[in-house]
């Protein structure tokens, strides 16, 4: 069953069918009988994934076959293992994680080097000099590269093989992508000499890939290696050519529903047009505007819409054009902030899930070694085991949890609050922030006891706890005071919320803890759009609940930022 499931998706995905692939080897996983099994299922996911553009799921299949290859040892380990850091890598330079991409590189090259399989060290280079690409070193990725180039051009010579055809192709690819951003960098930054000797690097390995490419059974492949020689000749002028290879690998495209395949052609015949007849660079403004807009997914890639942004200002210009010339200026340094905000984005959500994967494998780790100990001392395994995994759960929790209430602690509000307020930019939604403070708190630890106060403190905690969302940040971050935030909700409604908190704190039952004894609370709440920095939202509630005491407490005060 698993060798059919993972011989089809294989299949499949050399003739570009990835969705059908990926179906297939979720199949293969469920039905793989051992780690190596699984190990192999897990490293084919990482490496068509992305080419669907699910990085997520990508950087988290590559992930667990790391993880597991280091844990399967025996034939084939260091294969494996190269296999699967070359994925990882691969995934990291997706996400603009440069050094991280370059350490699993590194790793997957040692590993291929102590296999001894040729194939999977010109992979580790291959995915090295992506890495290095990442991180804007050119140069170094092309030596790389290189290197890789000539290990799979030695194979194919040989054995002719599909799989070194795809390795060839990759190395063919990345070194006219690679000279093909040094071409853009240059002309952006307006140095003609290193543009056309750029270009003219470029030129050689985009024109063989694409006379390759031809025998090539996986359509997305022809497609990619087709928009890299458009762009070679649309750089050097050969307008026609370029026009007929676009017109290729766009119905290659529509008939394979590459989307983000189509938005290139559409950008790249665009960026033609620009150079030819009135009506036709009036036609290519407006595509470029639509494409620049964003309004049809999926998004074309930061360089291909600076690049876009960059010619329609060129072009402008030149026609005097000065009101389009500016705005398309103005587009493209927005574009580069843009770009900015956007890669950061990336790296935290990247950064969010290797965190989420490592604290369960360190759980995973954890058992593991309780397991072993269980083995060891056979007549306390069973208690041993428990006693362990309940100590490590327990410093889990403390770590981020108040031990008096149960509710998060400062700690952990400071870990979270920068990330839901990068949520709520990313996703143009409000953000809240209040500040609740017990009123006259000490008069309850001086009339009865300080064991009291955590009762009533527990209490509050109690009550808060009912009222809020699960989705909603609730911690304790003082002695008597917390901190409530609230994601996507808008100003009036969390004004509402804080009240409904602050009456309901009111009205319990106070009395049953101890005769005579009330309760109140006061909140100060700051509200804003998209503010630059946690502590800003901090400080403005702060001062919003220095105004709720002096107001004369047990109420609420808003703050905008």
């Amino acid at each position: 069953m698993f060798q059919r499931e993972l011989a089809r998706a294989l299949d499949l995905s050399r003739r570009g069918a990835y969705r059908d692939a990926t179906d297939a080897l979720e199949r293969s996983l469920a039905a793989a009988s051992d780690d190596r099994e699984r190990v192999l299922t897990l490293t084919a996911l990482a490496h068509i994934l992305p080419r669907q553009g699910d990085l997520q799921a990508a950087l988290r299949r590559a992930s667990e076959a790391v993880a597991l290859a280091r844990q399967t040892p025996g034939e084939g380990y260091d294969t494996r293992l190269a296999e699967a850091l070359t994925e990882l890598s691969f995934v990291y330079s997706q996400f603009l994680m440069g050094r991280d991409a370059l350490q699993a590189a590194g790793q997957a090259l040692a590993a291929a080097r102590l296999a001894r399989d040729p194939v999977r060290e010109a992979w580790a280079l291959n995915r090295l000099a992506v890495a290095y690409a990442a991180m804007d070193q050119t140069e170094q990725a092309c030596q790389d590269t290189l290197q890789a180039l000539e290990i799979a051009q030695g194979r194919v010579d040989r054995e002719r093989a599909d799989a070194d055809r795809e390795l060839l192709l990759s190395c063919l690819n990345n070194l006219a992508h690679f000279w093909l951003q040094a071409h853009g960098e240059a002309l952006r930054n307006n140095d003609r000499s290193a543009a056309a000797e750029a270009l003219a690097q470029a030129g050689p390995y985009a024109e063989r890939a694409a006379t390759l490419v031809r025998g090539e059974p996986n359509p997305f492949i022809i497609a990619v290696t087709l928009s890299n020689q458009v762009e070679h000749l649309l750089g050097a002028g050969e307008h026609a050519q370029a026009a007929a290879l676009i017109d290729e690998y766009d119905g290659l495209s529509r008939l394979h529903g590459y989307a983000g395949m189509q938005r290139q052609a559409q950008a790249q015949r665009a960026l033609m047009n620009l150079k030819g007849r009135p009506s036709e660079v009036e036609a290519a403004v407006s595509t470029i505007q639509r494409l620049l807009s964003g309004q049809e997914p999926p998004p074309l890639p930061a360089r291909m819409r600076r690049q876009m942004s960059l010619a329609m200002y060129q072009a402008c210009k030149a026609r005097n054009d000065f009101a389009r010339a500016l705005a398309a200026h103005e587009q493209l340094s927005d574009l580069e902030r843009q770009s900015a905000r956007s890669a950061m984005a990336l790296q935290t959500e990247a950064m969010l899930i290797r965190q989420e994967f490592e604290q369960a494998q360190a759980r995973a780790e954890h058992a593991l070694q309780d397991a072993r100990r269980e083995r060891e001392r056979a007549d306390h395994a069973e208690q041993e085991h428990s006693k362990l995994k309940r100590q490590a759960d327990e410093l889990g929790r403390m770590a981020h949890e108040d031990a008096l209430t149960g509710l998060n602690n400062r700690r952990h509000a400071e870990f979270a609050l920068p990330l839901l307020l990068e949520r709520a930019r990313q996703e143009r939604r409000p953000i809240a922030l209040g500040l609740l403070d017990v009123d006259y708190f000490k008069r309850v630890n001086d009339t009865w006891g300080h064991g009291m106060g955590d009762l009533v403190l527990q209490q509050v905690a109690l009550c808060l706890r009912k009222q809020l969302r699960a989705a909603d940040l609730l911690a304790r971050v003082g002695g008597e005071e917390f901190m409530l935030v609230f994601v996507g909700v808008p100003s009036a409604r969390a004004q509402e919320i804080c009240e409904r908190l602050r009456a309901a704190i009111a009205r319990h039952a106070w009395n049953e803890l101890a005769p005579k004894l009330t309760l109140t609370v006061s909140i100060g709440l700051s509200t804003a759009e998209s503010p630059d920095h946690p502590q800003t939202l901090v400080e403005t509630a702060d001062q919003a609940l220095y105004a709720a005491k002096n107001g004369g407490r047990n109420r609420v005060h808003q703050m905008s930022c």
